[in-house]
């Protein structure tokens, strides 16, 4: 199964129902999720559609990040006493970034009506990610709640590094807060920055009491993250990340001029392997030894308030 970050068509969608909720995923184009939807109201972000024409990594409601989240600076990592170059994976960015899951395409390995599990055996290929590794991811529905179920195994002979994690878009408005507990903060992306580890966050990056979002450029890696976000606005509605202790940090990111934020459930810091290969504490890299997996489960849970019908006109 190859990669196609420009692939067309997209291939076709599945779409999963459970009471309110309703999630469209997109198999064969990354295992990315086209929209989920609780009664009609967005929880995510819903793909653009010329994202659906044109497969734009981008454009789409969240995507899986396997076998690591973020970029990987340098032209590639060390590893085990070898350097391994990596080319850059997608148009958009200058160096490889957030892994192979999500462009790629997986094939359905079981589908019900609120449940589906996908599955993917990455081979190696000339400046790609020199290890082979298995994945499978069961997105399913249940009392309300969207479930990311990862599972990142090491199919090779030899040791291999790994990292996986969720990139899921959430739409926010002005007054729109998000709260979350922590630890330190990450320095931001940048091939200079790889020998730093994280440090005590200033008070415009503390979100242990909450912090308004909209508009404020955000692109940083939080350590020890205590696996629960909360993102909530002005009427009242709210959504919830939460996520296993394998997940340690929350990556968050919100651009000047977007109308949303993403709230990234990953287990290893940004350049992790670079970091690793340099002695950095706390870049939360596995190492897979042949046939070891890593897994892991990621939530999503949405309320709305009521929507208030107006009154029939007597007769």
């Amino acid at each position: 199964m190859g990669m196609f970050s420009d692939l067309r068509p997209t291939g076709a969608v599945t779409r999963l129902e459970a009471g309110d909720l309703e999630l469209v995923v997109m198999p064969s184009c990354g295992a990315r999720v086209v929209s989920l939807r609780s009664s009609g109201r967005d929880v995510l972000r819903p793909a653009l559609s010329s994202a659906l024409k044109e497969a734009y990594v981008y454009g789409f409601a969240a995507f899986p990040l396997m076998p690591y989240s973020g970029p990987i600076f340098g032209g590639g990592f060390s590893f085990a006493g070898r350097f391994h170059p990596l080319a850059r994976n997608v148009p958009t960015e200058p160096s490889a970034t957030h892994g192979e899951a999500w462009i790629s395409a997986w094939r359905i390995e079981s589908s019900q009506p609120d449940r589906l599990s996908l599955v993917f055996d990455y081979e190696p290929g000339p400046d790609r990610f020199p290890f082979p590794w298995h994945g499978r991811i069961e997105y399913s529905l249940d009392g309300g709640t969207f479930l990311a179920q990862l599972t990142l195994a090491n199919r090779g002979r030899t040791p291999m590094p790994a990292g996986m994690g969720l990139h899921p878009y959430f739409p926010t408005v002005p007054g729109a807060t998000l709260a979350f507990g922590h630890g330190k903060v990450w320095p931001p992306d940048s091939p200079e920055t790889v020998d730093l580890g994280p440090a005590e966050p200033p008070p415009g990056l503390d979100f242990r009491q909450g912090q308004e979002v909209l508009g404020r450029g955000l692109d940083r890696c939080f350590d020890d993250w205590d696996g629960r976000a909360v993102l909530t606005r002005p009427d009242g509605s709210a959504t919830t990340v939460e996520a296993d202790p394998v997940f340690g940090k929350l990556q968050i990111y919100d651009a000047w001029d977007y109308p949303y934020i993403c709230i990234e459930p990953v287990t290893n810091a940004n350049d992790g392997y670079n970091r690793m290969a340099r002695g950095v504490a706390g870049h939360a890299v596995r190492t897979l030894d042949p046939e070891e997996e890593m897994h892991g489960r990621i939530r999503i849970t949405a309320s709305f308030p009521a929507i208030e019908k107006e009154p029939k006109e007597e007769t």
